[in-house]
């Protein structure tokens, strides 16, 4: 048995293209009870505003510079994410395919790993570098 990694599963998706929420929200209290059902520990998760209320910072050698919106006009923006320990990487993500199907807007998933720095995680650190 691998040992329990935690990772950060990333939604990203177009904001304006789920039409009915009552369905994506369906599709995240499925995914949590599935979760549990499959020994995948969701350590928290949040969905994230419109990237339109988004801030942000720039540096650089001639000082910084903060302003409103996202960082990159995309087509997927970050939505959510979910921060999930398990040792089945492979499973999780077949697990969260249905969070973004098109009944629910569309998008992709993004998993890394948590770097626990000096947390005695000694699998993290080797995977720090690792895609998954």
């Amino acid at each position: 048995m691998t040992t329990p990694t935690t990772y950060t599963l990333l939604l990203w998706g177009d904001p304006d293209a789920c039409d009915d929420l009552a369905a994506a929200y369906a599709a995240h209290e499925r995914f949590a009870q599935e979760c549990a059902a499959r020994g995948h520990e969701i350590l928290g998760g949040e969905e994230l505003t419109s990237p339109t209320t988004a801030r942000v910072l720039r540096v650089g050698a001639g000082g910084s510079e903060v302003t409103d919106g996202p960082f990159a006009e995309l087509t997927e923006q970050l939505g959510g994410f979910y921060l999930v320990r398990t040792s089945d990487p492979e499973g999780l993500l077949r697990l969260a395919a249905p969070l973004v199907a098109d009944e629910v807007g569309g998008g992709t998933l993004e998993l890394r790993a948590v770097v626990a720095h000096g947390a005695g995680d000694e699998a993290t650190a080797a995977q720090a570098g690792a895609v998954v």
